[in-house]
């Protein structure tokens, strides 16, 4: 398995694999509002974590075949990871982490956590920042990872 940074070619692949994540683990957590607003906005907004200027995309490969794929924009807001269903409980997710985490060198990262990841987050460092908001009916727990200075 190989953590690389995405291509323009990538974004079917990526689309396909967030979709299907989405729909298993991510949209029941939502109102009807709220899967609407996902597919019909969250989904097209992938295209933009390939601007190279604003985010540091990377994707996970074995054999040809995308595992995942994690996005953070700005250096220190984590606005995208995904493992596929069957790549689950590999470590996948926490390379993915690690690979963006080692790409910046800010103090905090943020992210808003879809419901169904915040014990990933919190295994990995991260904390609740807020209580559990709703945008639209989509369902999110704010966090953040505050990293020592030496």
């Amino acid at each position: 398995m190989e953590i690389q940074r995405v291509n323009h070619e990538d974004l079917v692949a990526i689309t396909k694999l967030v979709e299907a994540v989405s729909k298993a683990a991510v949209l029941p957590h939502f109102s009807d509002q709220g899967k609407q607003a996902y597919m019909t906005r969250v989904l097209p907004d992938i295209k933009t974590t390939f601007d190279n200027d604003d985010f540091v995309t990377v994707k996970a490969i074995s054999n040809d075949t995308l595992l995942g794929f994690a996005a953070m924009r700005a250096g220190n807001y984590l606005t995208h990871l995904f493992v596929s269903h069957q790549a689950q409980g590999q470590g996948i997710g926490q390379k993915l982490l690690q690979q963006l985490l080692d790409s910046t060198d800010a103090q905090e990262i943020k992210l808003r956590s879809a419901i169904n990841a915040v014990d990933f987050y919190l295994k990995h460092g991260f904390e609740i920042t807020e209580q559990e908001g709703e945008f639209n009916g989509i369902r999110f727990v704010p966090m953040s990872l505050k990293r020592s200075t030496l």
